[in-house]
């Protein structure tokens, strides 16, 4: 207990004429809460104040601690708490059979009279005992008729001592948390030290890795662009003055499958080039005519050979957006609808203007594309999971360079999948939005 009511317990015992005065404080292992409940909880009773007038050599020993179950008075005074117990003289004291007790907290050959006052707090429920905390017990060595003033001071002063082991209980309580959460906190800051320093050396190493990265893919772009270009300069060559027919057709696959490596040479810079943020955009008011007429060309070919027909429905005559992102866009998003549909169907491509917003929608009938498969198809070298019915199947950097672009534009890009009716097929519909621009 707090030894700042030292001074003012020992002036309270001299004054009121006692031989020996003691708090006791209980220690549960468990909260005893049944009113009814009458054995003795199992508790440590400690010895937090203990006052004796004239103490000699014979009483200076003091127990610090003891088992309730060991003193039969103070097993009494928790018994009939949170009333309190008066005993007048021997005779009232013999009344309760108590033979023997803890000598050196109830000397019986000297108590005559005795005052015990529990130490308590009350239960919001009637259906609950109160919390007995301690009990305060005043001796005499003679017989004494304790006043009703006297009674009233003990219980003022059984108040003060309750709220005070009331405030050390909350006090610890809170410092046992401050304490629980300062390791936790430390274990916390230490954790995330090592994970922050194991992050840094993974970023860096990241770095070195996609510096090796672009360094390998520059060279290797480098490398191969010549000789491609060569090559397919060459086959263009032999297609001249070639007039065999089957060394014609030959030659056409050559050339489709070099141009094929061109292109992923082309695909690759170009990523590398967004991802390190190189490649500059140049907005610029662009007639959509001349560009759509362009791509209609490019693709009428390979449409009519595979029995697609490609609509056009274009509601705008000009646009404000880097030409050679929005070109390469569009294109790749064709031939991946041209890869991708079923013959004898159409791929629709269409242009128009929502409020402030320029939107391209490229749709197609094919299969299922499912949600997990809508997200995964915009990653690098991700070949989807129609891709094993398609002979003729592309590197998987398409989708992804097109995401990149339009992120570039400060756009967005969607992808759609609806059942058809009475169907097996689905419509696809890649849909992208980027803001209009003005003409500055």
């Amino acid at each position: 207990m707090d030894g700042i009511f030292d001074d003012d317990l020992a002036t309270t015992a001299k004054i009121l004429k006692l031989d020996r005065f003691l708090i006791l404080r209980f220690k549960y292992e468990y909260l005893p809460i049944n009113n009814h409940l009458k054995s003795i909880p199992s508790a440590i009773v400690e010895v937090v104040y203990n006052w004796q007038l004239n103490l000699d050599d014979t009483h200076k020993k003091q127990i610090i601690s003891y088992q309730l179950s060991d003193s039969p008075l103070t097993c009494y005074g928790w018994q009939k708490s949170p009333s309190l117990i008066k005993i007048k003289d021997k005779k009232q004291l013999n009344n309760l059979n108590i033979n023997n007790d803890i000598f050196d907290i109830f000397d019986l050959t000297l108590l005559q009279s005795l005052l015990i006052i529990p130490l308590f707090v009350k239960r919001n429920s009637r259906n609950y005992k109160p919390l007995i905390l301690g009990l305060l017990v005043m001796q005499n060595y003679q017989s004494r008729t304790w006043e009703i003033s006297e009674i009233e001071v003990g219980k003022w002063m059984a108040k003060q001592v309750t709220s005070s082991i009331l405030n050390q209980q909350t006090v610890a309580k809170v410092q046992s948390l401050v304490d629980e959460r300062t390791t936790q906190l430390q274990v916390s800051l230490d954790v995330q030290a090592k994970l922050g320093q194991r992050m840094r050396d993974h970023i860096e190493e990241l770095k070195r890795l996609n510096m090796i990265k672009d360094e390998f893919i520059a060279s290797l772009s480098d490398a191969l662009k010549t000789p491609l270009s060569n090559m397919k300069m060459g086959i263009k060559m032999l297609k001249l003055i070639n007039k065999n027919q089957q060394s014609i057709r030959y030659l056409d696959i050559l050339e489709d499958e070099c141009e094929k490596e061109i292109n992923l040479v082309n695909n690759l810079l170009t990523l590398q080039e967004l991802e390190s943020n190189k490649l500059t955009i140049e907005h610029q008011k662009i007639y959509l005519k001349p560009l759509l007429d362009d791509l209609y060309n490019f693709f009428s070919q390979e449409l009519h050979y595979k029995q697609i027909k490609f609509i056009i429905d274009n509601q705008l005559n000009y646009i404000y957006t880097d030409l050679n992102s929005i070109t390469l866009i569009i294109k790749e998003l064709l031939h991946n609808a041209s890869k991708f549909s079923l013959p004898q169907t159409d791929i629709k491509l269409r242009i128009y203007q929502e409020k402030s917003d320029n939107i391209i929608e490229i749709s197609n009938y094919g299969c299922l594309i499912n949600t997990d498969e809508q997200i995964q198809i915009f990653q690098p070298f991700y070949q989807g999971i129609q891709i094993q019915n398609i002979t003729n199947s592309g590197t998987g950097l398409g989708l992804a360079l097109v995401k990149s672009l339009v992120q570039n534009l400060n756009g967005i890009i969607n992808v759609s999948s609806i059942s058809l009716i009475k169907s097996n097929n689905y419509l696809n519909t890649f849909t992208i939005i980027f803001p209009q621009l003005s003409n500055e």
